[in-house]
């Protein structure tokens, strides 16, 4: 998330306020400061800079059991760029749950050149927007019962609604000793698979750049359509924003498949990982992302 303002539209306000509603983590010089990059889960600071220790502490609190489980859905339109947002928490628990539910817009693979202050040129899962806020809906969940809980949204015309996902969360409000908020349960869901109702005569195919398969093993294939003698090129980056490959060419107007047989541009296999995709025509400009096993 990104809690410094900036001139790249990527600050968000409820994000910052979010941030401050847990106790700083970092202290020095006699006094405490909120830092970043940080690891924060169920309201805690319990990483540091290293990001090699982060692993280890979200794969041990993801092998918890759950006593609450979630089903996420919404539905969009369109043409007024509006929609609700739905989630289902079922408390399988033996007693009544208290708590606050949020939900989070974030955009992914945003591409930002020249790059911003600390270097980079993606960022993933970038909060766009609280709902309702950033401190959330409170809720009260019966032991062996269940509460849906709806917010409505409007989607800003400057995000990449083909790159949203919703996140939300059903927290608890007391501070455990250790200043842990016990988060009982979170879920998050493409918005490419709302119920969506389209703007009549838009043509969602010059909107998309599929790849597939992916993940992939051995190659993946970029489809899209442009119009006839259309100029098309495609950055491939690796995740700490090296430049690893580029595709181009013209459109011939039908279905367009660009393979890609995982070499960089010297011509050696790119290792296993995730890799970022930049796509620019003058129809369309997207980003994506690639995962190579």
């Amino acid at each position: 998330m990104h809690v410094s303002s900036n001139g790249y539209g990527m600050y968000l306000y409820e994000a910052r306020q979010r941030w401050f509603s847990y106790p700083p983590p970092y202290y020095l010089g006699g006094s405490w400061y909120w830092a970043t990059p940080w690891l924060w889960y169920d309201g805690d600071p319990h990483g540091s800079y290293t990001y090699s220790q982060w692993e280890s502490k979200i794969t041990t609190r993801m092998a918890i059991p759950a006593s609450v489980t979630v089903n996420m859905w919404g539905d969009y339109n369109a043409s007024s760029m509006t929609g609700t947002i739905y989630a289902q928490f079922r408390n399988d628990s033996t007693e009544t749950l208290n708590g606050h539910v949020l939900f989070v817009i974030t955009e992914d693979s945003i591409y930002t050149y020249p790059p911003v202050p600390n270097g980079d040129i993606w960022h993933n899962y970038v909060a766009r927007d609280y709902l309702p806020n950033y401190t959330g809906t409170l809720v009260s969940i019966p032991a062996g019962d269940s509460v849906t809980v709806s917010e409505d949204f409007t989607i800003d015309s400057e995000w990449n609604r083909y790159k949203l996902t919703f996140v939300t969360w059903f927290q608890d409000t007391v501070y455990q000793p250790d200043t842990v908020k016990e988060i009982w349960q979170g879920g998050m869901i493409d918005f490419s698979v709302f119920g969506i109702e389209e703007v009549p005569g838009e043509d969602i195919s010059l909107q998309k750049v599929l790849a597939a398969p992916n993940p992939c093993v051995s190659g993946t294939n970029f489809s899209f359509n442009l119009p006839a003698g259309s100029e098309y090129k495609i950055d491939i980056f690796d995740v700490i924003g090296r430049h690893v490959k580029t595709l181009s060419g013209l459109s011939s107007g039908n279905q367009e498949v660009v393979a890609w047989n995982l070499k960089d541009d010297r011509g050696f296999v790119v290792s296993a990982g995730v890799y970022l995709f930049r796509f620019e025509s003058n129809v369309v400009n997207t980003n994506g992302k690639i995962v190579v096993r």
